[in-house]
């Protein structure tokens, strides 16, 4: 079933505003966790270990680059700074010993594991009450929502730029 909504429908509206709400919630616990966070990292540079986390292995700064989405110059700028607090070590790619690969040291394995715990707490907190079914079906909403958005966002925005550029 495909729903047909116009722009400023009324289901379309309350879903903007429950987004813009969250965002903002996420943000101000975001804020709250970094404040309370014994190691101070930025949040792009958090995001940047978790990638590197998440992929399993060392990484080049240019595969961070392109799996977050980030400026190369950003990610160079937040490997500097993780490498001079001991966050990441570089080591020698055995494919490129041009190349350098950036891997987690033990001080950023503890501080994602302890941020992940604080994250698993606060989430658990935040879904009492909810039922299993109620929790799998959000889920899978929101990860449909989320893949639908991504997928759209950029070719959306492309189009409309160039159509406001056409009638100028």
């Amino acid at each position: 079933m495909t729903a047909e909504l116009a722009t400023g429908a009324p289901e379309t509206e309350a879903l903007q505003d429950s987004l813009v709400s969250l965002m903002r919630a996420f943000n101000r616990a975001r804020a709250k966790l970094v404040a309370a966070a014994e190691t101070d990292i930025e949040w792009s540079a958090h995001l940047l270990l978790r990638c590197i986390a998440a992929h399993g292995a060392p990484m080049r700064a240019a595969e961070i680059a392109e799996g977050l989405q980030f400026d190369p110059s950003t990610v160079s700028r937040q490997v500097a700074a993780l490498v001079k607090d001991g966050h990441l070590e570089r080591r020698a790619d055995p494919a490129d010993g041009r190349a350098s690969l950036l891997a987690l040291t033990p001080l950023a394995r503890r501080l994602l594991a302890e941020q992940e715990q604080v994250r698993r707490e606060h989430f658990t907190h935040v879904l009492d009450g909810w039922s299993r079914a109620d929790i799998e079906r959000f889920a899978a909403l929101l990860q449909r929502f989320t893949h639908d958005y991504e997928a759209t966002t950029t070719d959306w925005f492309a189009n409309r730029s160039r159509r406001a550029g056409s009638t100028h």
